[in-house]
């Protein structure tokens, strides 16, 4: 392996950052610090693990427009993969690092004084928040010996209602019925004596009503009208989310530091958020779903959704369809980052797929028959149905992911 194949290795394998290897592969840096660019790769990534700093050049602080034009010069065919996918991995994880960033602070703010004392100090990881939910779950799970309980009931009528429920470092279980009643069971464990915790019904409005700063825990579990509302919106923090069995125009469920499960959700539109924690999803239908995770792993079986917009940070993503029963059209972006990429896809006389798949430092393996490739390079395929046009399902899926591969079955 040469030289130069070398620093890109340790680029691929997160040795030394791509600003370094920018570095490490312009001649006018070496021949100014007069060091070879492997001895200097190396010295990078060991003066990472020892905390040492070192200041950057002025080749790596010229920008990536300069180190894309010289290595595009340099490497030819091997550049023109590359190329491309360093600079937009550089300006993705940017981006990206931002995004988490704002998610965490938003989701966990108000929610827990101590997780927003240590993430204001950036001592929050992913270790402390999933150790956090682990607990909370398994506590709530364990006993409800120490929490108080309180029981609602109440019928729905037919019409634009909207549900609200919120938790607090607890569980949340969600279950939809062929009923026209409410039956809930809140355990909660306040903060001091007096503390005010209800369920309260303001026209068509059903809402979950306490002051989060006066408990320690709430915890929701829940038999509601499968289909009596037009829109749902659940959440809770540091604890377990399970949802099954729903139907309504809008839905939205978050969940912050803690598992989630959302079985049988039909929604025309809904938006699934989640942080340090597995997501699964099965059974789902609608016209329109934003599936975000970060964090954690994305599990979805049979999605039979018009758009579908999923994203996750820091995991990978598997589906598996069964079929497409409910539109003409369909049109999907999965992506995610540092994580596999994987979907199994039926294949049938009457669907035609059209699919890009672009993986930025791995390869892609697409299984389907009956394609024909515009584009069939290692890092980008762009795939189209022989019989695509005159097709009856036409399913459009774009696909991307970062340092790992794409699979379609």
């Amino acid at each position: 392996m040469n030289e130069k194949m070398r620093i890109l290795k340790m680029l691929e394998d997160k040795k030394i950052t791509a600003a370094e290897a920018a570095r490490l592969l312009d001649p006018a840096a070496k021949e100014e610090s007069g060091e070879t660019s492997f001895e200097t790769a190396h010295e990078y990534a060991a003066g990472r693990e020892t905390n040492q700093q070192r200041p950057p050049s002025p080749a790596a602080s010229g920008g990536f427009e300069d180190f894309t034009a010289d290595l595009s010069k340099k490497f030819e065919q091997f550049a023109r993969d590359i190329e491309p996918a360093l600079y937009k991995l550089t300006e993705k994880v940017a981006e990206k690092t931002e995004k988490v960033a704002e998610k965490l602070s938003e989701k966990v703010a108000g929610k827990t004084e101590k997780a927003t004392e240590k993430l204001s100090k950036g001592l929050m990881n992913t270790a402390d928040t999933r150790a956090v939910s682990a607990r909370e779950s398994a506590y709530a799970k364990k006993s409800y010996a120490d929490m108080e309980e309180k029981t609602f009931e109440a019928y729905v009528t037919p019409g634009n209602n909207e549900l609200n429920l919120s938790g607090l470092n607890g569980d949340v279980l969600i279950k939809g019925y062929n009923g026209d009643k409410i039956s809930a069971r809140i355990y909660y464990k306040p903060k001091k004596p007096g503390a005010f915790i209800d369920v309260y019904t303001l026209g068509n409005k059903y809402v979950l009503n306490y002051e989060e700063d006066e408990f320690e825990k709430v915890t929701i579990d829940a038999f509601i009208p499968e289909s009596m509302f037009k829109s749902v919106c659940i959440e809770t923090v540091n604890g377990r989310l399970n949802v099954s069995k729903i139907q309504t125009d809008y839905c939205n469920i978050t969940n912050t530091n803690g598992a989630s499960e959302i079985k049988d959700l039909n929604a025309k539109n809904a938006k699934i958020e989640s942080t340090n924690g597995m997501l699964k999803m099965e059974n789902i239908c609608g016209t329109g779903y934003k599936i975000d995770n970060c964090n954690g792993n994305i599990q979805i079986t049979a999605a039979d959704v018009s758009n579908l917009d999923i994203y996750t940070q820091n995991g990978s993503i598997i589906m598996n369809v069964v079929s497409y029963d409910r539109y003409a059209d369909y049109l999907w972006a999965v992506e995610t980052s540092n994580g596999k990429l994987s979907l199994n896809l039926p294949s049938a006389s009457d669907v035609g797929y059209h699919l890009k798949a672009h993986t930025t430092m791995s390869n892609i393996k697409i299984g389907l028959t009956g394609l024909n490739y515009l584009i069939n390079e290692p890092s980008f395929i762009e795939a189209a149905s022989i019989n695509g046009d005159s097709s009856l399902k036409k399913v459009k899926i774009s696909m991307e992911t970062s340092n790992a591969p794409i699979v379609v079955n």
